[in-house]
């Protein structure tokens, strides 16, 4: 059950690229980060831009760390149009708290069959 929960929200994340990249890397186009990986992964095809909004999602869920580095600039992510934060980062949350209880409930039963 977990791993369908997993291929949605990859799936949700694929759709997500190939809708609102563009618009993401507009709104964020004085961040350095932003610029950099667009430049590094815009070769990499559709594999590239699932990566770069993925990226972008971990600056905008992540802005502190991000600014105080000097790759993001704080005025654009808090000019961020919130509706579009909201739909990009809702389904970057469920993936990542997915995999996150995949890889623990994956050790618990690895634990309990070396128990037994």
């Amino acid at each position: 059950m977990l791993l369908f929960w997993i291929m949605i929200s990859v799936g949700i994340m694929i759709y997500l690229a190939c809708r609102y990249l563009d618009l993401v890397e507009s709104n964020l186009s004085g961040c350095s980060y932003v610029r950099d990986n667009r430049l590094s992964f815009s070769s990499a095809g559709s594999l590239g831009r699932v990566l770069r909004i993925c990226l972008a999602e971990n600056m905008l869920m992540m802005p502190g760390v991000f600014v105080s580095k000097g790759v993001a600039d704080a005025s654009e992510i808090l000019r961020f149009p919130k509706d579009l934060k909201i739909k990009i980062l809702v389904p970057w949350g469920g993936l990542m708290t997915s995999m996150v209880v995949f890889v623990v409930a994956h050790n618990v039963l690895k634990l309990l069959s070396l128990s037994s």
